[in-house]
């Protein structure tokens, strides 16, 4: 059984990452941003998971995604209650874990053809 996944119709990839950065396509982010398949938000002003409230969170919705993931860092923290009620609201799932495993998470789900949306969180 083959076992590789196939990112060919991804423009954009999570390579790597490091301690306060990820790599999307070779090339490293130290900033909060949004990644997925098809598009790149290097804009995202989000430095803390306590900043994450509708206003901050409604670029999630042009993405369409079924799933987000969100990276804090070395260590995983939680939302706030509101935060994952806006995203029950929308219908869309919601995961925090620490940047690593959102990383792993990102390229298994994008490799079975989910419509996935990833957002780090770096202090700025």
């Amino acid at each position: 059984m083959d076992i590789t996944r196939d990112f060919s119709d991804s423009e954009f990839v999570i390579t790597g990452y490091q301690n306060g950065q990820v790599l999307i396509n070779n090339e490293p982010y130290s900033k909060s941003l949004i990644v997925c398949p098809d598009r790149l938000i290097t804009t995202w002003s989000v430095h803390h998971i306590h900043q994450l409230k509708p206003s901050t969170l409604s670029v999630m919705l042009d993405l369409q995604p079924e799933v987000v993931l969100i990276g804090t860092g070395e260590k995983m923290c939680c939302p706030m209650g509101v935060t994952m009620a806006w995203f029950a609201k929308q219908n869309i799932g919601l995961e925090t874990m620490s940047t690593a495993a959102v990383c792993r998470t990102f390229g298994f789900l994008v490799s079975e053809g989910r419509r996935v949306a990833a957002a780090f969180i770096f202090p700025d």
